[in-house]
């Protein structure tokens, strides 16, 4: 199936998703094994339901100043590159020989500065289903003029989202961190156009701090206002058992990242951990165990995953058991996403 990127077909996936009680996870990366793993979750929850066709939203920055993430696609840090090798990608995932054709992928352009992303914002505007315009740093009244700007040179070519007011990086500085209010929310949506609104409930980006409080409160007071076309940032505030309410709460989309890296992250370390015995040799471990970085069970033929003689073997050295552990990862932390914002409702 050819990415989704049709206007009104992606305007009818969101409505879907809120007749059905679905909140949509807009899963944000910036390599080909978190792609992968994004579509392979849908396929998951696909084969679990007896439906092919699931909505899957992968996303990602540009030049986002806190994580431009097409200039970490590369090593050459060169964020046109980087997008064309996401579309390549995923234009191949979408194939006819692939597993993943029959998924429904909306492409997602995420936190795009005008300012920054310009020509990301217009150069792509026809392969996204969906941007977020953020011009959230700026006053807003400025904010409003931008982003209508950007809505009116778009206008039915694809679904734009924006920021009503700006949400705290966790741990920054600054001042910008009340609620959105219904007034401002009215009016945002009003003389900007944009089809779906970040508002601030409260949450933060990255976040790791306990004191910060999802306001469930202020998200169903915002969707009583505007409808159910939010879509919330800053997941990682949220507790876990709020999180099943958000689709009720208004939330048609819900980003997510930071807990895909995590455990990505993890995992990766988990399988380099288990395997040292077969990515060192015996001399290499005993320097490391003399040096007080590794401690002696590490040289125990029985190991971890280690097998006999330890030595460096192949399939551990080279990238494939890598991208294993963290697609792996990553693709069930995606699943449990899916299923704790009611994709079983698409059956």
């Amino acid at each position: 199936m050819p990415l989704v990127t049709d206007v009104n077909e992606v305007r009818d996936t969101y409505q879907e998703a809120v007749t059905l009680g679905v909140g949509l996870p807009v899963f944000c990366c910036e390599d080909r094994e978190t792609l992968e793993a994004i579509l392979a979750s849908a396929l998951e929850m696909g084969r679990e339901i007896g439906v092919a066709d699931l909505p899957i939203i992968p996303a990602w920055t540009c030049r986002y100043p806190p994580r431009g993430q097409m200039t970490l696609v590369t090593a050459c840090g060169d964020p046109i590159l980087g997008t064309n090798l996401m579309f390549s990608d995923l234009e191949a995932f979408m194939g006819e020989s692939s597993p993943y054709r029959e998924l429904r992928v909306l492409p997602h352009l995420d936190h795009a500065f005008p300012w920054l992303d310009g020509d990301v914002l217009h150069g792509f505007v026809d392969k996204f289903a969906s941007v977020m315009c953020d011009a959230s740093e700026r006053p807003f009244e400025e904010n409003i003029r931008m982003t209508a700007e950007f809505v009116d040179k778009v206008r039915g070519r694809l679904v734009v989202e924006g920021a009503v007011d700006e949400i705290f990086e966790s741990g920054g500085q600054g001042e910008k961190n009340e609620p959105t209010t219904p007034d401002q929310a009215v009016r945002y949506l009003r003389e900007t156009g944009v089809d779906i609104i970040v508002p601030n409930v409260g949450t933060e980006h990255r976040a790791t701090a306990d004191q910060i409080v999802y306001r469930s409160d202020c998200a169903k007071a915002l969707s009583k206002a505007v409808g159910k076309i939010m879509c919330l940032h800053g997941t990682s505030s949220v507790k876990p058992e709020d999180l099943p309410s958000l689709p009720s709460d208004g939330f048609v989309k819900i980003n997510v990242y930071t807990t895909l890296a995590v455990h990505g992250g993890q995992s990766l370390v988990r399988c380099a951990l288990d395997n040292l015995g077969n990515v060192f040799s015996q001399d290499q471990l005993e320097e490391l165990v003399a040096q007080g970085v590794l401690g002696q069970s590490v040289l125990s033929p029985d190991y971890g995953n280690t097998v006999g003689t330890i030595k460096s073997r192949l399939e551990w050295v080279t990238n494939p058991s890598r991208r294993d552990a963290w697609f792996a990862a990553v693709r069930n932390r995606c699943l449990d996403f899916l299923r704790v914002f009611g994709y079983e409702n698409y059956a």
